[in-house]
């Protein structure tokens, strides 16, 4: 289905109107347009200037301290974001054993219930590489 529409009796009528009015030249009116909210346009147009991955990792770093909880906030970061796997880092190898064992799921989980199991299909903890960064929490 096409996106235009067939121009109106009424349509046609205000546009005499508004080409006397204005004294244009066109005697055709415009093609009809239709109106998109910036809700509707911000998505694609962020994807196709290259920005949508960048806001999307800022996104998820202010949001971490409620995804995950202050405990496992305070030694965890999120990181990059591949082919929906999300890095997530940890900052000694302690804490990445207690998460395998026990953390690794309700993270997924919590994950996924905010974010959709298509963005975010799996995680994958991993040893800081900077153990000096924190996401500003």
């Amino acid at each position: 289905m096409s996106s235009r529409r067939a121009i109106s009796k009424k349509d046609k009528a205000r546009w005499q109107v508004e080409r006397e009015r204005f004294q244009l030249e066109d005697r055709r009116p415009p093609a009809p347009y239709r109106v998109f909210t910036c809700e509707q346009v911000m998505p694609s147009l962020m994807k196709k200037i290259g920005l949508e991955q960048p806001h999307w990792e800022r996104t998820l770093e202010r949001e971490w301290l409620n995804l995950v909880g202050e405990q496992v906030a305070r030694h965890t970061r999120p990181g990059r974001l591949q082919h929906g796997i999300l890095y997530v880092f940890v900052a000694n190898s302690v804490w990445l054993a207690e998460l395998r064992r026990f953390g690794e799921k309700a993270m997924l989980d919590n994950l996924q219930k905010e974010y959709g199991r298509t963005r975010i299909k799996g995680i994958r903890l991993q040893l800081d590489p900077e153990p000096g960064v924190r996401s500003k929490t």
